[in-house]
């Protein structure tokens, strides 16, 4: 079966997991991918920060070098260096995280490969950007991380900034989407163009509604962590958990509404018509405190399974906090294939990572497991050696206004925040989307007031960001002439987006069957909360990043579960949905069919615990699966230290060299003569002692001068940020990852999260920010979809429009 990408040749010159993801995306999808390894330098060691204890399998390659074929090739020499060059000048797409030095060193940097081949696709994935003062910092998650104001939020107040490891993997998904989005758009013209997604980019992305709140509110209790008990709903919040009897914690995402509070306290075994919680005002006002207090006992008197069965008895949005043991042997996981067992000549039998995204028509499939080292040579070679000079392609007249989407019309039928996101990383591109809505109110995220129990701006920066622009109409899809209506734009519509249950497709009549009948060429997507087979039930981001054992292993051990920050699923599934469509647009070109694409919150927040749940997976060690203290870290040169007035984050290797660096550069002579610390043995035992005197050295010097002193000593560190810190940093304005734009809800220019992707020729755009309900309904049918204004009476009588 040929893949979505099949026909596609890449070249993979990537060192970092996350870059390597990125090609690895492509050839789960079919690309042919080979990848280059060079041996006149040393490999990267993903021990290097003592978080990934070397064991009988490599975890890591086995999600990220999978379905490719490798050479191994000896740079320094000048034929080796030629053959590796004919090879990337011959690619469609070549995906690169390699310093700028060293690319102009081989002669491999885009304007030089360009030259050669024009319809080249060179996507590089950078620390912190293509532009701006800092854009050859090197590029490291931590430092990346650190500097987006998030890693303070996340924890319990008074404990060490959290590090997720997770925004690498919105930079691997970026890479992947601006990659297919690139191709797509060679198809009209002809000519490739250079993509960028970075690391610091991918972790402002991860916090996107964080980040929007404070751009647009500018309060810095958003900068703080929140105690658990400081939620202003006890039935719902971002930091909000109970434990229960056994050891586990539940998280709960209820408004507090008369929809949700009366079957919530009748679980509960408290009297609906209490007095102290008759209102919404009282319980979550005045009695908020006393209400969370009778919850923690109630839920501490049983176990979190007990728990679980109540709450799908009655249908409540609530879960169990599990381990990395619960999508190891979850039945819904292996279904969607977001888990899958395999059998190594070597390892035997293991587990891994399957695709977060399904294609009914071509499906990712794994075609051959991580290769060995120069397993590939002999073949490759040859073939480099048998390719005739690659015919340049024919290009169209460049136009500066041009769009990488120009001439796609995107259905988007979501609401609140994944199929929204989804969208509007379409519609920033050129898409043309319609978001169609219920009349009279409308996508639910048009009535957020609060962020984190903090009141929004003037203007509501959640709905109208992430539906920027979007074109909007009202429909009632209940009504039969609704439904007619929504069958004459699918006609006429290239992607048809759908994220509010998948039960209810059949009944409105809007499955794929019936949609791909009508118009076979449609791309079908929707964003199933666990996997388009299996199970079906509420599905919110909070609930089910709980099932993937994510948060129960970040912060210090002892502390309750860490949410990895508001909507962060969300816009991870948000942005693999985009790269299904694309993907599922690609191939459409060349078979002229449509298909059905899903991309659910689960196996979506599966692939973001990659870093740590791949590992866990393949050997089951639970090291991988606890929460793990700053003080044992089996190397303390890389970890986080407070300095006197903020905290600071070191990466360096643990090496004798390293070390005196180390010592050099923070004046601790004692240290470097200390014998406790005289080895790379010494220095890894965890016992914390060298954390400790690394913690007494820092903490007497502010965190910027400690950073200034290790930079210029070399050494890889960065300042921890707050929000305020990076509402103004330069690197973020350089490369457009904020942005401004007028509003006119309160007439006047408001700043937002702005384009995590940069492409060099097509660049995404801002030109408005979410639409008025209904504002262009008339407009579009009179000049999009042909009805006459007596076709638009007759939908107004009907009821189907307003």
């Amino acid at each position: 079966m040929r893949g979505a990408l099949g026909g596609v040749a890449v070249v993979d010159a990537t060192t970092e997991m996350w870059a390597s993801l990125a090609a690895a995306f492509l050839g789960d999808f079919g690309a042919d991918v080979v990848r280059i390894e060079d041996l006149s330098r040393p490999r990267r060691d993903p021990d290097r920060d003592g978080r990934h204890p070397r064991g009988p399998i490599e975890a890591e390659a086995e999600l990220c070098q999978r379905n490719k074929r490798s050479i191994a090739l000896d740079l320094s020499d000048a034929g080796a260096m030629a053959n590796a060059t004919s090879l990337v000048e011959g690619a469609d797409v070549v995906v690169t995280d390699l310093p700028t030095e060293v690319l102009g060193e081989r002669g491999w940097l885009y304007d030089d490969l360009a030259a050669v081949n024009p319809g080249l696709v060179y996507v590089r994935g950078s620390g912190f950007g293509p532009r701006g003062p800092d854009r050859d910092l090197p590029a490291l998650d931590e430092l990346a991380a650190a500097r987006t104001g998030v890693m303070p939020t996340l924890p319990q107040p008074g404990q060490p900034p959290v590090y997720t490891a997770t925004g690498q993997m919105y930079t691997a998904a970026m890479l992947a989407f601006g990659a297919v989005l690139a191709l797509h758009e060679r198809h009209r013209s002809g000519t490739g163009q250079q993509v960028d997604a970075s690391l610091f980019g991918g972790n402002l992305y991860a916090a996107s509604l964080m980040a929007d709140a404070y751009l647009a509110m500018r309060d810095d209790r958003l900068s703080q962590p929140v105690s658990r008990f400081d939620a202003g709903n006890p039935m719902s919040g971002g930091g909000l958990s109970y434990p229960t009897s056994d050891g586990r914690w539940i998280t709960l995402t209820m408004p507090d509404s008369d929809r949700w509070w009366p079957a919530f306290s009748d679980l509960m075994g408290i009297d609906t018509d209490d007095p102290r919680f008759d209102t919404h005002d009282k319980r979550c006002g005045d009695g908020r405190r006393e209400l969370m207090a009778i919850l923690e006992d109630k839920f501490s008197a049983e176990t979190g399974t007990y728990w679980r069965e109540k709450f799908a008895e009655h249908r409540l949005s609530a879960d169990v906090m599990e381990k990395y043991d619960y999508p190891a042997g979850d039945e819904q996981a292996r279904l969607n294939r977001f888990v899958i067992g395999l059998d190594h000549p070597s390892y035997g039998e293991f587990q891994t990572l399957g695709f977060p995204l399904h294609l009914s028509r071509t499906p990712a499939r794994l075609r051959t497991l991580a290769p060995c080292r120069d397993q590939h040579n002999d073949e490759v070679l040859a073939e480099v050696a048998a390719k005739t000079p690659r015919t340049t392609p024919e290009a169209t007249a460049a136009d500066a206004s041009a769009k990488a989407l120009d001439g796609i019309r995107v259905l988007d039928l979501t609401v609140w925040l994944q199929g929204p996101v989804c969208a509007q990383h379409l519609a920033d591109f050129g898409a043309e989307v319609i978001h169609v809505e219920r009349p009279e109110r409308g996508d639910q995220a048009r009535g957020v007031r609060s962020i984190n129990a903090i009141p929004i701006a003037d203007w509501n920066q959640y709905f109208l960001v992430v539906n920027r622009n979007k074109k909007s109409m009202a429909i009632d899809l209940k009504n039969p002439a609704g439904r007619d209506l929504v069958y004459k734009m699918v006609e006429q519509s290239d992607v048809f987006l759908w994220n509010q249950g998948l039960g209810s497709l059949a009944g409105l009549g809007l499955d794929y069957e019936t949609l791909s009948s009508i118009n076979p060429r449609l791309v079908y997507a929707t964003n199933s909360g666990y996997g388009h087979l299996g199970t079906e039930r509420p599905a919110f981001d909070m609930t089910v990043q709980a099932l993937t054992g994510i948060m129960t292993r970040q912060s210090e051990p002892g502390q309750p579960p860490v949410y990895l920050g508001l909507g962060a699923g969300d816009v991870y599934g948000g942005l693999l949905s985009a790269l299904g469509i694309m993907l599922a647009l690609h191939d459409r070109e060349r078979t002229g069919k449509g298909q059905y694409v899903d991309a659910s919150l689960y196996g979506a927040q599966l692939f973001l615990a990659a870093p740590s749940l791949q590992p866990f997976l393949a050997t089951g060690d639970r090291f991988y699966a606890e929460q793990q203290s700053r003080r044992s870290a089996r190397n303390p040169l890389w970890n986080r230290y407070a300095a006197a007035d903020r905290w600071i984050f070191v990466c360096l290797e643990n090496t004798d060299a390293d070390w005196a660096v180390l010592c050099a550069a923070i004046g601790a002579d004692d240290l470097a003569a200390d014998g406790r610390f005289a080895t790379v043995d010494a220095r890894a035992c965890g016992d914390g002692a060298l954390v400790d005197a690394l913690d007494s050295h820092l903490q007497t010097r502010p965190a910027a001068e400690r950073v200034a002193a290790l930079r210029a000593a070399g050494i890889a560190c960065a300042q921890i940020n707050d929000f305020r810190d990076v509402a103004d940093d330069e690197q973020a304005w350089a490369n457009d990852y904020f942005a401004k734009a007028h509003c006119s809800e309160v007439n006047r220019e408001v700043t937002f999260r702005g384009l995590p992707i940069t492409m060099s020729r097509t660049p995404g755009r801002i030109e408005t920010l979410g639409p008025e309900l209904g504002q262009d309904t008339e407009l579009l049918l009179l000049d999009a979809f042909g009805c006459s204004w007596d076709e638009i009476s007759e939908l107004k009588a009907a009821g189907a429009i307003p």
